[in-house]
């Protein structure tokens, strides 16, 4: 069976929930994004990102959006 997009994210969020009583990471690398990473080079970006940004909640982007700075 292939698994859509959807599928894959949703079981990827599972393995993150499950990590749930560990401590709380500052920022992601590495263990954690590598799958979304793969996604990525899979599925490209645009469905990624569509299904990653659907299943984010507001604040999380809110604060993505205050704390990026692509300018160098």
């Amino acid at each position: 069976m292939v698994k859509s997009v959807a599928e894959e994210i949703r079981e990827l969020g599972d393995r993150l929930a499950a990590l749930h009583d560990e401590p709380t990471v500052a920022e992601a690398g590495g263990y954690y994004t590598q799958p979304v990473y793969d996604l990525i080079e899979k599925h490209g970006i645009e469905k990624v990102m569509h299904e990653l940004l659907t299943l984010l909640n507001s604040d999380t982007i809110e604060e993505f959006l205050r704390r990026v700075d692509f300018e160098e």
